[in-house]
């Protein structure tokens, strides 16, 4: 993941920022405040970077040496400067959360103030909610993020002490963190029943994952709610549970569950994970801040995302609550826009930070080889999830970009980053499923693409990759390549056609598009045809 995906080198002196947590708010954070020329500490509580990115979402779905290549490049090359297993408080103010295992010292959020321009506080959720029943102590009891957290430090050779394991696990919640909790018993041969208090209908985490799960072999119950867990000598042996049906809205929105008295039922097991949500941990628990600090965790910023009276500023989870990795980066590359003209007094436009790149005679782009099989994945999967035909696709290849929807675990970082480049104008469509699936479209630059056989100004051409671009000299807004695009990636926007240009900018500066730069699962690339 290149955080700095906008810029080559470092901008002129502008001041210091305290960045505090490295996940992926932290380190997007990082990566805009460098390139514009400041200089960046970040202080994190692990022992390297990425957040939860690295210590909660499964090694499967995030490639690790994506997230470390990113970082080494904040590092070398906009000279970044990382402090780890560095917690930071309030003074006077400590508490243990998760994934302080590894704090080898701490210091205190004043001094940062009295050295540092500004602190951005990225620092994420890293408390999981509890769920306020008897028996949830047992030893054997743990939160979701404790659980995937134990499993990577293990993984990663960081502890030699085994993460816990059950023959039979029971898992209460149906959002990501169960998913992700789910697959990791699952790889680790348990009998996993995975139990939500509502339907899959309402599940956060959307029907499509919990059906996968179904189809290899969890057992899915749900419109039950956990009573208790009864517990024989300290240790976990069953969860109660009763049944329940679906009332009326709650102030989320969703139906309440009612209890069905005289249901109750009891599932034995040997590893209860409590998956019901995490809670953000600004480093404010106590003293004159905390009135800033609402009932939820989130600390109460304005439209300048400052903490008021300070110079103390919120971005990603931390902010807003947990969420996926791209819709993180998103509220981050909105907010950092604006905390640099607080902290410069300049008016910031991404346009300027593009055209400062100096063009390069070879780009440095990595392109994957061409396969047979990669349109007819690609176009398949279209077809049945995002309203294309299939028969129109399959006629197209070879595509220059490709999405592998195999690797996708649709975080919509693409979709953020997207936007940040083209002032609010994404050029890749993200379209969601009734089911929960999140499937980002946008121009596949095909090799025999139909909007340039139909266009007859000619005002469709051909990049230096091949790429479809739009000479709007010579268009006529008459719309045919809108119809004839098999998924539909062009589009009208203030009265132009425009469709995705590969971030033909920054390639001329020698960096790549950012779609591709940013993705954590390496879903995007270019291929050679």
């Amino acid at each position: 993941m290149r955080f700095a995906f906008i810029c080559r080198d470092r901008g002129s002196k502008r001041g210091s920022v305290a960045i505090v947590g490295a996940g992926p708010a932290g380190l997007a954070a990082a990566g805009y405040l460098s390139c514009q020329g400041y200089d960046v500490d970040v202080y994190d509580k692990l022992p390297y970077a990425g957040g939860l990115m690295m210590f909660a979402i499964p090694g499967y779905r995030i490639f690790p040496d994506n997230v470390v290549e990113g970082v080494e490049d904040l590092r070398d090359r906009l000279s970044v400067k990382f402090m780890f297993r560095v917690k930071v408080f309030a003074r006077n103010q400590e508490r243990h959360d998760e994934g302080d295992d590894y704090v080898e010292r701490t210091i205190a959020l004043e001094e940062l103030l009295e050295r540092y321009n500004a602190i951005l506080i990225a620092t994420g959720t890293w408390r999981s909610r509890r769920l306020g029943i008897e028996g949830e102590n047992a030893i054997n009891v743990a939160t979701a993020l404790e659980y995937l957290y134990m499993w990577r430090l293990y993984e990663e050779g960081l502890s030699p002490r085994e993460p816990p394991r059950g023959r039979r696990v029971v898992i209460i919640g149906a959002g990501l963190s169960a998913i992700d909790a789910a697959e990791k018993a699952l790889e680790d041969g348990a009998e996993v029943y995975l139990t939500y208090r509502r339907t899959i209908a309402e599940a956060p985490a959307g029907e499509y994952p919990i059906i996968s799960l179904i189809r290899r072999g969890i057992r899915w119950i749900e419109l039950v709610q956990p009573r208790r867990i009864v517990s024989v000598g300290g240790f976990a042996r069953g969860v109660e549970f009763v049944r329940v049906r679906l009332g009326e809205l709650d102030e989320s929105g969703r139906p309440r569950p009612i209890a069905i008295e005289g249901s109750e039922f009891t599932i034995e097991t040997d590893l209860v994970i409590a998956a019901v949500g995490e809670i953000p941990t600004p480093p404010i628990y106590s003293g004159e801040l905390v009135k800033y600090i609402g009932s939820d965790g989130r600390p109460s910023i304005g439209g300048d995302y400052r903490v008021p009276g300070t110079n103390i500023f919120a971005v990603g989870d931390v902010a807003t609550g947990p969420s996926k990795i791209g819709l993180a980066v998103d509220h981050t590359l909105k907010a950092i826009r604006v905390i640099d003209g607080v902290i410069s007094g300049e008016k910031v436009r991404v346009d300027d930070m593009v055209k400062r790149l100096k063009r390069v005679e070879k780009p440095m782009l990595k392109f994957a080889a061409w396969r047979d099989d990669i349109a007819e994945e690609l176009c398949r999967y279209l077809g049945r999830f995002a309203e294309v035909k299939i028969e129109s696709c399959l006629a197209l290849p070879p595509f220059a970009r490709i999405f592998s929807y195999a690797k996708c675990i649709g975080c919509e970082t693409c979709n953020a980053v997207c936007s940040f480049i083209h002032d609010s104008k994404s050029f890749i469509k993200v379209r969601k499923t009734e089911d929960g699936l999140v499937i980002p479209t946008s121009c596949l630059h095909c090799v025999n693409a139909r909007c340039i056989a139909v266009c007859k100004k000619n005002a469709i051409t051909r990049g230096e990759l091949g790429e479809v671009l739009i000479d709007y000299r010579k268009c006529n807004k008459c719309m045919d390549c809108l119809n004839e695009c098999p998924i539909r990636a062009m589009r009208i926007s203030r009265g132009d056609i425009v469709n995705c240009d590969l971030c033909q900018p920054l390639r001329r500066g020698g960096l790549e598009p950012a779609c591709i730069a940013m993705c954590p699962s390496r879903a995007i690339s270019l291929t050679l045809r």
